[in-house]
């Protein structure tokens, strides 16, 4: 259990070579989750369980928007010493006034950002070899441009691909296909040009789909920030609220 998440001050960690070593790729704002992730991601480096090597924010034509996002949210967690980039762009989307309101979102400098390919192709580099786990909750465009720009680096120093997408068999073709998942279809060239990577040159990967989210109690967020007055969890319980009424009248 997560509680009280505001912490102040450098992350003191065990040495990263004795960790879980991981870049997350995602898009923070429209959907919770990507946010809830990070925070979980975000704990288990303060704790030492996990090295958080990156976090590379995508999509909807707000990269950078999303990668302030990020950013922020890593802040008040007190989590110092992770890299944030802006990703690539996507395709044109519009936000809802909640997406943003995370106490403290305004006043995140864009300078402290790094532009997300280059990142990426940092993070792989000072990764030792077969140590990386890349997590992907997003669109597949930036994994896609990395592989499409050193794919030996990508072999070389990833130990797996997560992906929260979803495969189906093409019968015509005879192979596995990405399905119809939204994070699939924001760039469907760039999830065939990951998935037919990784099962061509052998690189594992875990794709979790839709159908593998559990169902969780809506008060849960609300019932945290109730009790610790913490500003993560009261944005993802106002945003939680507010998307699903989006959701509603649509």
């Amino acid at each position: 259990m997560v509680v009280g998440t505001r912490a102040r001050g450098a992350v003191t960690r065990i040495a990263p070579a004795a960790i879980p070593s991981v870049v997350i790729v995602t898009d923070p704002g429209p959907d919770p989750d990507d946010v809830k992730a990070l925070l979980v991601a975000a704990i288990l480096h303060r704790q030492g369980a996990v090295y958080l090597r990156a976090v590379i924010a995508n999509g909807g034509c707000q990269a950078e928007l999303r990668a302030r996002l990020a950013q922020r949210v890593l802040d008040l967690l007190g989590v110092l010493d992770v890299p944030v980039g802006v990703g690539s762009a996507g395709k044109p989307y519009s936000p809802q006034p909640h997406e943003y309101a995370l106490d403290g979102f305004e006043r995140v400098d864009p300078a402290r950002l790094r532009p997300g390919h280059e990142l990426f192709l940092e993070a792989l580099r000072a990764a030792a070899p077969r140590s990386l786990t890349v997590v992907c909750i997003s669109s597949l465009r930036d994994l896609a441009d990395v592989i499409a720009e050193d794919a030996d680096l990508v072999l070389s120093r990833v130990r797996e691909v997560a992906i929260q997408g979803g495969l189906e068999w093409d019968v015509a073709r005879g192979a596995w296909a990405p399905d119809s998942s939204v994070n699939n279809t924001f760039d469907m060239a760039a999830a065939e040009a990951v998935y037919g990577f990784c099962l061509a040159r052998g690189l594992p990967m875990s794709v979790v789909s839709r159908n593998a989210v559990p169902m969780l109690p809506m008060q849960l967020a609300k019932s945290f920030a109730l009790r610790t007055c913490d500003p993560v969890m009261s944005y993802l319980a106002t945003a939680q609220t507010l998307g699903l009424e989006g959701l509603w009248q649509k």
